[in-house]
Parts: C-alpha cells; structure tokens; sequence
C-alpha cells in the first residue's frame, strides 16, 4: 500500500511540473500607457525571493478577448514568445482602437524560474486580465 500511494504522489508531482500547475515562485504587474495611438503594455514577471528567472524554459504571452487593441491575431488570439530579459517580461505596443475609451485583454504567461543554486527549476503560469481606460 505504501508503495502504491509514493507512485500516486510521485504521479501527481511529476504532473504538476511538467504542466506547470504547481505552486507560483514569480507575480505578475501589468502596466499600459498612451503613446499617440498606441497603447505601450508591459507584463511584468517578478521572481519571489530567492529565485530567478531565467530563460531556458518556455517563455510565452498569449492574450484573448481583446477588445479594443488592433493586434495581428489568429482566431482570436495573439501570441508572443519574445520575453525581454531587461523588463523582465513582455512589452507590446498595440495600436489603439480609435473609437473605444478602454482596452481589455486576457492573458497566460508561461514563464520559467529557478531557485538560486539551480538546483530546483520551476515552469509558472500566471492568467488574469489587463484592464486600460482612457483618462479623461
């Protein structure tokens, strides 16, 4: 019986590392600013304590339900694989709807963090909604 519940933990661990459905090490801060009719947004990914980013892991930016951003998508979505270690994170500067007030968007991040001594890597999936209005 012992036996059967170490493969069942084992199991279950081994999935949440290869998924990424294990616990966060990094946060996420989303940031946009008017830029003529651009809107400058930035994801920034911030590893905790003791971690660090680093990009040997899958790194992605995939947003859908956008409203009010002109972005090149396919079938609703657009992607981006271009993590900027400067940020750290993704920068994209989408033009701006030019009837709307407000933007909208829903995002995955897929990055990857290891511990100082990288002895222990981690891949992390943050999802949430960048929300921008216009100031009036």
């Amino acid at each position: 019986m012992r036996t059967i519940l170490k493969s069942v933990a084992f199991a279950a661990s081994s999935f949440a590392f290869l998924c990424g459905f294990g616990e966060l090490h990094t946060s996420v801060a989303t940031a946009g600013k008017l830029e003529g009719k651009n809107l400058a947004i930035q994801f920034l990914v911030k590893p905790d304590a003791g971690m660090h980013l680093t990009k040997e892991g899958p790194w992605s930016l995939t947003l859908s339900n956008i409203q009010g951003l002109n972005l090149a998508t396919k079938a609703g979505t657009y992607v981006s694989k271009d993590f900027d270690e400067k940020l750290p994170g993704f920068a994209i500067t989408p033009e701006l709807d030019p009837k709307v007030s407000e933007a909208k968007a829903d995002y995955v991040i897929k990055a990857f963090v290891c511990s100082e001594d990288k002895k222990h890597c981690f891949p992390q999936q943050h999802k949430g909604t960048f929300a921008w209005k216009k100031p009036s």
